[in-house]
């Protein structure tokens, strides 16, 4: 009995001691409702906002791109980095971002193929390839949340040489 419970004891501390590697959800798990095609609300820009006005209203203007009814205006803030909002089509309601840097190069030359940031409008899914505030590089995946924004759902660091 107490070999049984030993081993059990052991099987259960080895086995919480393995790194948790969930899968990274896909578009289609977070799929919108319907997608908005209307005319484009004008940006209700705060007083932070208007710092950037030309570029969110531009990019405000675009197709509906994010989450059924949703544009990403997106402009530089760097060689390898990018600073993105999030604009509501319908009520004009502007949620904060942030920037993002691209992967480290010595982790890009060893697996290609990694957009900054996806997004489809059909679906609430984000997933930023970077480093948001050009630190913690890793995937990150959020869901938009209606009234309130990106909510971070699973994030997986690159390891510390690549950091």
């Amino acid at each position: 009995m107490k070999k049984s419970i030993l081993i059990l004891l052991t099987i259960v501390v080895l086995g919480s001691a393995q790194p948790k590697n969930d899968p990274r959800p896909d578009f289609k798990d977070c799929l919108a409702e319907k997608i908005y095609a209307g005319a484009a609300a004008a940006p209700k820009l705060s007083k932070a906002d208007r710092m950037f006005r030309t570029r969110i209203r531009e990019g405000a203007k675009s197709k509906v791109q994010f989450a059924g009814h949703y544009t990403v205006p997106r402009w530089g803030c760097g060689s390898g980095c990018s600073t993105f909002m999030i604009v509501d089509s319908i009520t004009g309601t502007v949620y904060d971002g942030f920037s993002v840097a691209d992967l480290p190069p010595a982790w890009t030359q060893k697996h290609e193929g990694q957009e900054q940031m996806e997004f489809r409008p059909n679906s609430r899914l984000m997933k930023i390839n970077g480093c948001p505030g050009e630190q913690n590089c890793g995937f990150y995946d959020y869901e938009m949340v209606e009234g309130q924004g990106l909510k971070l759902v699973r994030k997986e660091l690159l390891p510390k040489e690549f950091q």
